[in-house]
């Protein structure tokens, strides 16, 4: 009976550890350094498990004075009853280019920041499309974001507009992953336990203590 736990607990051991490193995988935020010059561009390795669309967020460094270039969230009505998001400050306008192989190329927006704090990042999510006019969005968004296959992806970024004062501001590109702990693509979702694999770790090391003592066990 002994070797067939242990055969039992190494399947067992194998498959958390395949499990795990799926969701590490599928959780990992790619980032890239990005000056905001039109012309600038780079390029990302991106890996998923399945099929992902490309969704992504300028990250620029904020301090004791206030920004208000990054913009922010403050809305002139209700877009649920207009089909529009209308802002009052929507921040400077910056504009990407992402592009794949035999793929079109799609153009990212930079929404307004949603939240600063003190001597923290700032955040502008990308959305694709442009807006219709300064500060005024078709919303939800009608535009289709790019598309990442299995396996790895290159995908090219291009800045295609950046106005001042944040042109020539240097930035990071983060792309969300398809795994988050707050949100998850629904292709990936059933890979969330890894985020517990302290625990799922301390199980399979109980699980083999219990195989040692019950081996040292008069009679086996």
């Amino acid at each position: 009976m002994t070797w067939k736990s242990w055969f039992t607990w190494s399947v067992a051991t194998t498959l958390m550890v395949l499990y795990v490193s799926a969701g590490f995988l599928s959780s990992q935020t790619d980032v890239v350094s990005v000056r905001l010059e039109p012309g600038y561009s780079t390029q990302l390795h991106i890996f998923r498990l399945t099929e992902d669309v490309l969704r992504m967020r300028l990250e620029f460094k904020v301090g004791y004075k206030p920004r208000p270039e990054l913009g922010d969230h403050v809305f002139q009505e209700d877009w649920r009853k207009t089909g529009f998001l209308k802002l009052v400050n929507p921040g400077s306008t910056v504009r990407l280019a992402a592009s794949m192989p035999e793929a079109a190329v799609v153009t990212y927006e930079a929404m307004p920041n949603s939240v600063v704090y003190p001597v923290s990042p700032a955040f502008r999510d990308l959305t694709p499309g442009t807006s219709i006019a300064p500060g005024v969005w078709q919303w939800p968004p009608t535009s289709n974001r790019l598309v990442l296959h299995r396996g790895v992806n290159v995908v090219n970024i291009e800045v295609v507009v950046a106005e001042r004062p944040l042109e020539g501001e240097d930035v990071e590109l983060r792309v969300t992953p398809a795994l988050g702990f707050k949100n998850s693509m629904p292709n990936v979702a059933w890979l969330w336990l890894w985020y517990l694999w302290p625990f799922l770790l301390i199980v399979q090391a109980f699980w083999a203590l219990a195989l040692f003592r019950w081996r040292r066990q008069p009679g086996e």
